[in-house]
């Protein structure tokens, strides 16, 4: 079997590869900043189709991926700051082990990491349009009600969802979307008929 071959599940890794790096942003004394990097990282990876593409395709060779996520860095203007440092590294680290693919799963399990750090519940909310502040607000307080924990949203948009949300709270997941609702809906329907 060759060393290219993981065998190690993909959220397993990434949450290794995640605490990793924590240790490292916490070793510099730069966590904050390393948190700041990272929100931006994700913020041009989630609206660029071209860098996601970049990510997964795995026929890139580890040169080609590390000059290009240098390039990204370096126009992000934290390629000279000790976080960036530590950020563009990280990223070097992971396309030399060809672990590029699971990026995203890597810096959000960094965010969740960061979260219970601080004693918060990192809580996944996707809804079909943007939430504004104040349901934003009303959304934390209810969660926090329930769970008796300071809340962090992680806010996605996806309008396949059709309308409402669906939140997920570590292992647990509440889907009130109206997608889920209509599929729901027709399977009763069509068992009424048949």
């Amino acid at each position: 079997m060759s060393d290219s071959v993981s065998l190690v599940p993909l959220p397993l890794m990434s949450q290794r590869y995640a605490k990793a790096f924590f240790d490292l942003a916490q070793e510099a004394g730069c966590v904050e900043q390393v948190e700041k990097e990272v929100a931006s990282f994700l913020k041009v990876l989630e609206q660029n189709e071209d860098l996601q593409h970049f990510v997964q395709n795995p026929f890139f060779s580890v040169r080609k991926q590390k000059e290009a996520l240098n390039v990204l860095c370096q126009n992000m203007e934290f390629a000279h700051q000790e976080a960036g440092r530590i950020f563009r590294n990280f990223l070097g680290v992971i396309a030399a082990n060809r672990r590029l693919f699971a990026l995203l799963g890597i810096l959000q399990a960094f965010q969740r990491h960061l979260a219970l750090f601080r004693g918060e519940f990192l809580v996944q909310v996707t809804s079909a349009c943007p939430l504004n502040v104040h349901q934003k607000e009303m959304l934390c307080a209810a969660l926090e009600s329930v769970i008796k924990r300071s809340v962090v949203l992680q806010v996605s948009v996806d309008p396949t969802i059709l309308g409402g949300f669906i939140i997920r709270l570590g292992s647990y997941q509440i889907d009130a979307s109206l997608v889920t609702k209509l599929s729901s809906l027709k399977l009763v329907l069509k068992k009424e008929v048949s």
